[in-house]
């Protein structure tokens, strides 16, 4: 039906690199433009609108029914084309001094930076791409058109499932985001050479092929992701730990977000994580042990030096707690701190204990939020996780003013739910137009803690 099973197989491949790519440019995106809807819609339109255009395009192509060597030809230079301007799209020394460059410009509305970013680096390839199936049509050699056409449809969709799973699940949870990138890019640059190598100058392709290969390699090389103080980039989390010798601390950040900080003095701390502790965790009983509950673990700093307390942190990046140990934190957890990897909303749907202490911290991203805890259920499930007598303290990146649309969503949200609620703002933490705004709430009505009362607001001046 095919004059050459490698023709047939490159079908599989494209719609293996095309998803892969698509899932590789969110993952990569996340850290300066989020995870939102709006700018995974802006990704998805990136690829499918230039595939839809690539099949259009390779059906105009004017090789004549059998003309191998021009399809050879054309998908070569296709290939590499395309695994070379991803490469600049997909690596993150890349990515970081790209927007680096838009920010300098003023660039800086995260819609408008992933609409440029896929357009310089996402169209194209993926234009490229979207051409291997027509092309490989003209090397069809069997008159039964549908049943061509059905196995080069299922060849490319199974692809595409591969790409989806394999990359995702395998891959970046496996060996890293950077690692991904180089072999999906490298699957390209092989498929190219092999088939091109029965072209004329085999020579000038194995040298092309070869530099483009190691340039990749290099360019995703554990040692280049270290280079930039990375010691974690899976499936969920781009990780960084920031050193500061002046003041001898430890910075972890999550997906370009600072998450938690360690510092030899305790004034070196972050002002919510200070107040938490001396205000909340500090006033338990201690006639018996309470339970704790953090939601968005970080790096483990809550309770850190507790060793009475019973903790559980839920945070969806497995790798967060090797990562700190190793890295962050530098010594293992203490016995009563419990890790448990999955998401939130997983967890607290199968949950059947109740907290004396519910810690929500996994809203210190603004263009990074977990949609699944932004919504009134999220928060019912939560209230419902605290024991009657219990706290909630939530930590929440926002406009201390109500100047946006999404402080006075979530605040309204957050007071659906519950009964009472404080709002405070620590104002050493003011960044701009925003700030870390503690919510403190309880499950039943009335003020859960003395703390919670307007007159001890001056008391955040201290923190």
């Amino acid at each position: 039906m095919f004059s050459s099973p490698l023709l047939l197989g490159a079908i599989a491949i494209e719609g293996y690199a095309v998803l892969a790519v698509e899932l590789l440019a969110i993952r990569q995106l996340t850290p300066y433009v989020g995870n939102a809807t709006d700018t995974i819609a802006i990704v998805i339109a990136a690829v499918l609108l230039p595939l839809a255009f690539g099949y259009e395009a390779g059906g105009r192509a004017s090789f004549a029914p059998g003309d191998e060597s021009g399809v050879r030809r054309q998908l070569t230079r296709n290939l590499l084309i395309a695994a070379l301007i991803l490469s600049f799209g997909l690596a993150h020394p890349f990515l970081a001094a790209f927007f680096q460059i838009l920010d300098t410009l003023g660039l800086t509305h995260r819609l408008l930076q992933a609409a440029i970013h896929t357009s310089l680096f996402l169209v194209y390839p993926v234009y490229l791409l979207g051409q291997t199936i027509p092309l490989v049509a003209y090397c069809s050699t069997g008159a039964n058109l549908p049943r061509s056409t059905g196995l080069m449809l299922f060849l490319s969709t199974l692809g595409s499932f591969l790409g989806s799973v394999v990359s995702t699940l395998v891959f970046m949870t496996f060996f890293g985001v950077h690692i991904t990138v180089a072999l999906t890019l490298g699957v390209l640059v092989a498929l190219a050479t092999l088939i091109g190598w029965q072209m004329e100058g085999r020579n000038k392709l194995a040298l092309t092929a070869g530099a483009l290969g190691l340039y990749i390699i290099a360019i995703n090389s554990p040692a280049a992701v270290r280079a930039y103080g990375i010691v974690s980039n899976n499936l969920y989390s781009e990780v960084r730990i920031v050193t500061n010798p002046a003041e001898n601390s430890r910075l972890l950040v999550i997906n370009n977000s600072p998450s938690s900080k360690i510092a030899a003095h305790p004034e070196h701390r972050f002002a919510y994580l200070k107040f938490i502790e001396k205000e909340v965790l500090r006033r338990l009983a201690v006639d018996q042990p309470h339970r704790i509950l953090v939601i968005g673990a970080g790096g483990f700093t809550i309770g850190l030096e507790d060793r009475f307390h019973a903790y559980t942190y839920v945070d969806i990046d497995s790798a967060l707690r090797e990562v700190s140990e190793e890295h962050f934190l530098r010594q293992p957890l203490s016995p009563n701190k419990t890790f448990v990897p999955e998401s939130a909303r997983a967890f607290l749907r199968r949950n059947t204990q109740t907290y004396d202490v519910v810690v929500l911290d996994a809203f210190t991203n603004r263009i990074s939020l977990p949609p699944d805890l932004i919504t009134r259920e999220a928060f019912g499930a939560v209230r419902q996780a605290v024991a009657p007598s219990g706290q909630v303290i939530m930590n929440i990146i926002t406009s201390p003013s109500f100047a946006d649309r999404f402080s006075r969503s979530i605040d309204a949200t957050i007071r659906s739910v519950f009964p009472f609620v404080s709002r405070q703002v620590l104002p050493e933490t003011r960044t701009g137009s925003v700030a870390s705004v503690l919510y403190l709430t309880g499950r039943t009505g009335g003020e859960p803690h003395d703390i919670y009362t307007d007159d001890r607001n001056r008391s955040f001046l201290d923190y």
